[in-house]
């Protein structure tokens, strides 16, 4: 059985380390003491690479975990324990991926497998996409909160799995669509027709009055619906006039960036006034009134003087 001895060096020199290996020659044994200051020295600077690396990361929010090419567990930091509620003392054993995921899927800290028959093919799978670097899922706990997860390989054979809490993200992103939703819907209540046009002239909101007014639904084309898209389309609906070219410059700051508007006269003889006004960040909000006529009050009041 090999065992490793050192011999104290003389003076400020490092011990020697050597190898010795017995071996049993009928009735004599015979020691063999091979010289391993290299591996020695090279076990020591990776014991202080990663304690080094495990002090650079013991303050990150994102839960790390290392396995070396066997598959074990070789480095982590607190955040893994925090965010997968994992103990300390389990992690320190060094288990296996596959021993990781078990325990992860048993204390509801990664979604539930619809088929458990098939669970370990599946983190097979995770494991080998992983070390391609192609793993990437955001798991959405029982608990509430959500993880992504990422895996990625490292040098010589290793797998690092990275595992962030973007909870406050995911409500922030989702308390934003909603919002925007809610202001979709009540401009989509008003009479006239909103379209507003960035600074480079790209339409980026129109409520459901201009849609039908001008029988256009933007959100239908991948492509960008830029302002001179727009006029082409309004011209077509409309009778001709001479201060198309004007809202086009408009927009595209041009022209001085005053409130001005434009009357209008669509081919079926329905009028209508279009407004333009500059807003934030350089857009244009472009506003389409329809003008109904006024009643005939004489007439009317006539016909009461009647009865």
């Amino acid at each position: 059985m090999k065992k490793r001895v050192s011999l104290p060096g003389e003076g400020a020199e490092l011990p020697a380390w050597y190898e010795v290996t017995p071996v049993i020659l009928d009735e004599a044994t015979v020691f063999h003491a091979n010289c391993v200051n290299a591996v020695v020295t090279a076990e020591v600077a990776q014991r202080n690479f990663v304690q080094t690396l495990a002090k650079t990361f013991a303050h990150l929010s994102i839960g790390l975990a290392i396995f070396d090419r066997n598959g074990q567990l070789a480095l982590f930091n607190p955040a893994l324990i925090d965010l997968t509620a994992l103990p300390a003392q389990f992690l320190s054993t060094r288990p296996t991926m596959i021993s990781f995921f078990d325990q992860l899927r048993e204390n509801r800290h990664m979604p539930e497998p619809k088929n458990y028959l098939n669970w370990r093919q599946e983190i097979t799978a995770v494991i080998a996409a992983a070390e391609d670097g192609r793993y990437e899922e955001i798991w959405t706990l029982d608990s509430g909160r959500t993880y992504r997860v990422r895996g990625r390989p490292h040098p010589d054979g290793a797998t690092a799995f990275l595992i962030e809490d973007i909870s406050a993200e995911v409500a922030l992103t989702r308390n934003f669509r909603a919002d925007l939703e809610l202001c979709q819907s009540l401009l989509d209540t008003l009479e006239d027709g909103l379209a507003l046009f960035s600074v480079s002239g790209v339409l980026t909101f129109s409520n459901a009055r201009y849609r039908s007014l001008w029988c256009l639904n933007p959100q239908a084309t991948f492509a960008d619906v830029t302002i001179t898209d727009s006029i082409d389309a309004w011209r077509q609906l409309c009778a001709p006039n001479p201060m198309w070219r004007d809202i086009e410059d408009s927009v595209l700051n041009l022209e001085s960036c005053e409130n001005w508007h434009m009357p209008l006269r669509l081919r079926n003889g329905e009028a209508l006034i279009c407004h333009i006004a500059p807003v934030a960040t350089g857009a244009t909000l472009i506003r389409f009134q329809q003008i109904t006529p006024e009643p005939d009050l004489p007439v009317i009041a006539r016909e009461r003087s009647l009865d």
